[in-house]
C-alpha cells in the first residue's frame, strides 16, 4: 500500500511538473545542469563540467558565479583564452567581484600580458587594500614591466600581509637588484632561501648575480653552481615522474623518483616510492641488496621525518637482508641516539666501526656518545680517530 501511495504521490508531482510554464521547466532544466556541473567538479572531471555549465549558461547567460566557476575550469586545463573571456563575461554582471578580478589577472599573467594583468589586480588591492594574493601578482607584473620602484612597494605590501611566503621575497629581490639596491637584494633572496623548499632554485641565481654584481665572483659561482643543481634535480624530477606514470613497473624510474625526492628533502613524497620499490623488486626478484637499500632509505626518511621508533624497524630489516652493511648500522645508531637509547645506539655504531674502521663519520658519532655519558676517555679516542680519517680523506681528494 505505501508503494502504491509513493508512486501515486510521485505521480502526482510529474504531473504538476509538466503543467508548470515553459520558463520554470526551463529554469529546472538550468538547475539540473549545473547540479550535474558540480558534481563532475567534485569528480575532477573537468569537460563533463564544461559542458553542463555552458549549456545551463546557454538556457540562463546571466549567471556571475557560474562563469567563474567555468573559467576556473578553463584555467586550470590551461585553456588561457577561455578563461578571459568567460571571466569577462562574469565582469559584465558583477564588476566589482574581487575573485574574478584577481582570477582575470591570474591568467592575464600566465599568458604573458602585463599590461592587460595591471587593470584587475590594480582594482583588487583598490577594493580589498588586505588581499595579499593581489599584492602578489601585482609585483610580479610590475617586476615584468620593469617597474622596479611600484614592484618594491606592493611587494613589501605583500610580504606584510603574507611574511612566509619565499616567492615574494625572490620576487622582492629580483626588484632591488635592477634598482642596484644590492644589499637588499642579497637580503631577500638569502630570505627566500632560507623559507622556501629546499628544491627553490631561482633566489639562488639572483643571489649569484647580486654577488657578482658587488665584486664577490667566488660567492658568486657558489650560488650559480647550486642553481644548476637544484635545475638538474628538477628536470630529472620531472622526466623519473613521467616515466613511471607511463610505466608503473618500471623499477628504474622509481628508484631515480625516490633520489629526487630525497634530495629535495620531500620525505613525505618518498615514503610511498620507497614501498613502491620495494613491492616492484620482490616481484621481479631483484637481489637482497637492492631490497635492503630500499628499506635503509625509507629508515633514513622516518629519521628526517623525526620518527625514531619507525625508523629503527626499517633499518633493522635492512641488516637482516644485509647484515655486513657498515651505513645500515650507522643509520640504525642514529635512530637509536634520537631515542635517547645510547647504550643501543653505542653498540651499533661499534658495528659500524668494525666493519668500516676509516670512515670518520662513525667515529664523530660514538665520541659524542661517550660524550653524553661522562666516558671522557673514549669520547677522546674517537674524536682523534675522526680527526686522523677525515684528514687521510682531504689529503686523498687532492
Amino acid at each position: 500500500m505505501r508503494i502504491q501511495l509513493t508512486v501515486l504521490v510521485l505521480f502526482c508531482l510529474c504531473i504538476q511538473f509538466t503543467e508548470l510554464p515553459a520558463e520554470t521547466n526551463s529554469h529546472a532544466e538550468y538547475v539540473k545542469l549545473v547540479e550535474k556541473g558540480f558534481r563532475a567538479l567534485f569528480q575532477g572531471e573537468n569537460q563533463t563540467t564544461i559542458d553542463a555549465f555552458n549549456a545551463a549558461l546557454s538556457i540562463e547567460p546571466n549567471h556571475y558565479e557560474i562563469l567563474h566557476y567555468l573559467g576556473m575550469i578553463y584555467s586550470e586545463d590551461s585553456s588561457w583564452n577561455k578563461a578571459v573571456e568567460v571571466y569577462n563575461r562574469s565582469l559584465e554582471l558583477q564588476p566589482d567581484n574581487i575573485e574574478v578580478l584577481y582570477s582575470l589577472g591570474v591568467v592575464y599573467f600566465k599568458l604573458n600580458q602585463w599590461e592587460d594583468a595591471l587593470t584587475p589586480l590594480q582594482k583588487v588591492v583598490s577594493l580589498s587594500p588586505r588581499h595579499a594574493r593581489g599584492y602578489e601578482v601585482l609585483g610580479k607584473v610590475y617586476v615584468k614591466l620593469r617597474q622596479y620602484a611600484k614592484a618594491v612597494k606592493v611587494l613589501d605590501k605583500a610580504i606584510e600581509l603574507k611574511p612566509n611566503a619565499a616567492g615574494n621575497y625572490n620576487e622582492l629581490g629580483n626588484a632591488h637588484l635592477n634598482l642596484t639596491a644590492y644589499d637588499d637584494a642579497i637580503k631577500n633572496f638569502k630570505k627566500a632561501i632560507e623559507i622556501g623548499p629546499p628544491d627553490f632554485a631561482e633566489p639562488h641565481f639572483g643571489l649569484g648575480n647580486a654577488y657578482l654584481r658587488t665584486g664577490n665572483p667566488q660567492k658568486s659561482r657558489e650560488e650559480m653552481q647550486i642553481y644548476q643543481t637544484l635545475q638538474k634535480i628538477a628536470a630529472d624530477h620531472e622526466r623519473y615522474t613521467r616515466l613511471t606514470r607511463v610505466d608503473p613497473n618500471n623499477l628504474e624510474g622509481w628508484v631515480g623518483l625516490a633520489k629526487v625526492l630525497m634530495q629535495q628533502r620531500k620525505y613525505k613524497r618518498v615514503l610511498p616510492v620507497f614501498q613502491k620499490c620495494i613491492e616492484l623488486a620482490k616481484a621481479q626478484n631483484a637481489s637482497a641488496a637492492t631490497i635492503a637499500g630500499f628499506h635503509h632509505g625509507i629508515s633514513q626518511t622516518f629519521i628526517n621525518l623525526k620518527y625514531p621508533k619507525l625508523a629503527v624497524d626499517s633499518a633493522k630489516t635492512a641488516i637482516q637482508l644485509m647484515p655486513e652493511h657498515d651505513l645500515f648500522y650507522n643509520t640504525l645508531g642514529s635512530a637509536y641516539a634520537m631515542l635517547g637509547d645510547v647504550q643501543n645506539a653505542i653498540g651499533v655504531f661499534q658495528k659500524a666501526v668494525s666493519l668500516n674502521e676509516e670512515q670518520p663519520y662513525y667515529h664523530l658519532n660514538l665520541s659524542k656518545l661517550y660524550d653524553s655519558i661522562g666516558q671522557q676517555k673514549l669520547a677522546k679516542q674517537h674524536y682523534q680517530a675522526y680527526q686522523h680519517f677525515l684528514s687521510l680523506r682531504e689529503q686523498q681528494k687532492k
